[in-house]
């Protein structure tokens, strides 16, 4: 294991479409523990800088490092999808036994089981699940066997408020206890105040700003809206 201050290093990453580049030249050093949330426009290159951090796509150019083997990925990351396919047919009881077979793991003794109320899901078929409940049982595969980086794109859309506050709170509680990494995609203010020590802004695919919520909210009294009237480039 390579021996640093930062748990995943990205150097000069760029992405490419039918030759159009849509994310780079782009640097970012995250270090373990840190809580970062990943903000900026639709199609501005949020969710593709998070699957290459998570080995789901290559970069066009560039290189990704980590500050541990890579074949440890799978158990030591985890990301959660805005949308998150399953087989339509399938049962949520097979789909919860199938992850936990994989990492030997009681689904009964983790307290997520019991607060995203997956008991309550386990008849249903996949196909017929609301999407706060589709987003329950996401964020319940995701993060049961307690990865130590946690990737989450948009985690609390279509949650109640209440699940809501309770993923929060749990994801405060994993980070303080576990020091778990964590990278959010999101618009969400709140996730951002409660979670977030830092605030990375992206545009067109290139960083923009590297700041804090509490600057975020001396300087503009915490609204996105402002941070992104005076931060975004004027058409």
């Amino acid at each position: 294991m390579e021996k640093s201050n930062y748990i995943i290093k990205i150097e000069k990453i760029t992405k490419e479409y039918q030759n159009k580049k849509c994310l780079g030249p782009l640097n970012l050093n995250v270090k373990k523990g840190d809580k970062i949330a990943i903000i900026g426009a639709n199609g501005s290159g949020k969710s593709t800088l998070c699957e290459i951090i998570a080995n789901l796509r290559v970069p066009t150019t560039g290189n990704i490092k980590y500050a541990f083997p890579q074949e440890n990925l799978s158990r030591m990351l985890s990301i959660s999808f805005q949308e998150q396919n399953y087989p339509t047919t399938l049962i949520v009881r097979d789909l919860t036994d199938f992850y936990h077979n994989i990492y030997k793991l009681s689904k009964t003794q983790h307290e997520l089981w019991k607060n995203f109320r997956i008991s309550l899901l386990l008849p249903k078929k996949v196909s017929k699940l609301s999407g706060g409940e589709k987003q329950r049982l996401n964020l319940y595969l995701c993060l049961f066997h307690q990865p130590q980086i946690f990737i989450g794109d948009e985690i609390t859309t279509g949650l109640d408020v209440k699940t809501k506050i309770e993923v929060i709170n749990f994801l405060k509680k994993q980070i303080s206890e576990k020091e778990m990494t964590l990278i959010l995609v999101t618009h969400d203010w709140d996730e951002i105040a409660h979670l977030c020590s830092r605030v990375i802004l992206i545009n067109r695919g290139l960083l923009i700003d590297d700041t804090t919520p509490t600057q975020i909210k001396k300087q503009y009294r915490g609204s996105l809206f402002d941070y992104y009237q005076d931060k975004l480039p004027k058409k």
